[in-house]
């Protein structure tokens, strides 16, 4: 990746201001600390960083400890992002999580004892075996704990994993869809109800401390992955690193790049992701700088769903604006299908 990062800030290509580095996903604390901040140290030798740059890195309990919060602390880090997923012990074991409901606790004290305080934890919706009371308690624990931004995911098996065969070999059984529904919009009322804003369909925070990096890729803003499989946006095309380590590696030994796919986004394109990003967002769109910025005709394109949308009670229209109500954001999968 270092080499990489060389080749890439050697080309000459203008990267503007950076105000948000990303070290995820998957887990990059199980990295040493140190080579974290050798990657760190070239972003800023290479790229103008600001001085506020958001520096987040995602790091799963069991793998924080004192030494490398310090280490990540002095090195310049200053958000974290911690893989929960419950504090229920029998549903992280349902999951195949390895770590516990004490590690999340003591890998949150690591982090407050050393001065960080811009912290997410991601929880996960539709546990086997998770129930109304237990998830109560994983939202009250959030509150309780004072952890400023929540991420809630719905679990997705539509890829094949582990926990997809467990279910369907009845080894676990998963929550019913209702309740997960109606969980989802006790959340929404949940956080509201304490100071948290609903900024994105998955993400809460109270104010300050909505993540910078995560708004980047909802509002089309250029973004530069840099690693295996990373992905890429400068504003006008999309590309992509291989997924094939080899390839990587091989190309970054060899100063070549390692994309392995690139797109450009012409209007259309353009425009269906402005509506289905866009909407994810609970501020939402503003239809009359859409008409204006691709054409009333393209626009129009999509008006007759907006229309029943707003009938169905699934989004809401305030002067220019159009937004996902809490109804909408639950079935937002079918409804972005009309974009893409």
């Amino acid at each position: 990746m270092l080499r990489e990062l060389e080749h890439y800030a050697g080309t000459g290509s203008k990267i503007g201001a950076v105000d948000s580095i990303y070290f995820g996903g998957g887990t990059p604390s199980i990295l040493e600390p140190n080579k974290i901040l050798e990657i760190l140290r070239l972003c800023r030798d290479g790229f103008r960083v600001t001085d506020d740059c958001e520096i987040s890195i995602e790091a799963n309990p069991g793998t924080i400890s004192k030494e490398n919060v310090q280490i990540y602390r002095g090195g310049g880090i200053n958000r974290v992002s911690i893989g929960a997923q419950s504090f229920s012990e029998e549903e992280l074991s349902a999951a195949g999580r390895i770590h516990s409901p004490g590690m999340i606790i003591d890998a949150l004290s690591q982090l407050k004892k050393n001065g960080f305080d811009n912290i997410n934890l991601d929880l996960m919706l539709g546990l086997p075996g998770q129930t109304r009371q237990s998830w109560k308690n994983n939202l009250d624990r959030v509150v309780a704990l004072g952890i400023p931004h929540v991420s809630v995911y719905m679990l997705d098996l539509d890829e094949p994993c582990p926990m997809r065969t467990r279910v369907e070999e009845g080894v676990v059984n998963l929550p019913e869809e209702d309740l997960i529904s109606d969980l989802y919009l006790e959340t929404v009322e949940f956080f509201a109800a304490h100071e948290y804003q609903q900024y994105e369909i998955s993400n809460f925070a109270r104010p300050g401390y909505a993540s910078r990096h995560n708004l980047k890729y909802w509002k089309r803003n250029p973004v530069y992955g840099f690693g295996l499989g990373s992905h890429s946006f400068d504003g006008m095309t999309r590309w992509a690193n291989t997924t094939q380590m080899d390839l990587f590696l091989a190309a970054a030994e060899n100063g070549q790049s390692p994309r392995a796919w690139q797109e450009p986004i012409d209007a259309d394109r353009a425009l269906q992701e402005t509506l289905f990003l866009g909407l994810r967002m609970a501020e939402g769109v503003d239809w009359d700088d859409i008409r204006r910025r691709f054409g009333a005709q393209k626009a129009s394109k999509y008006e007759a769903a907006l229309e029943e949308w707003l009938h169905k009670g699934l989004a809401e229209k305030v002067g220019a604006k159009v937004r996902l109500l809490p109804s909408g954001m639950l079935i937002s999968n079918e409804i972005f299908q009309q974009f893409v």
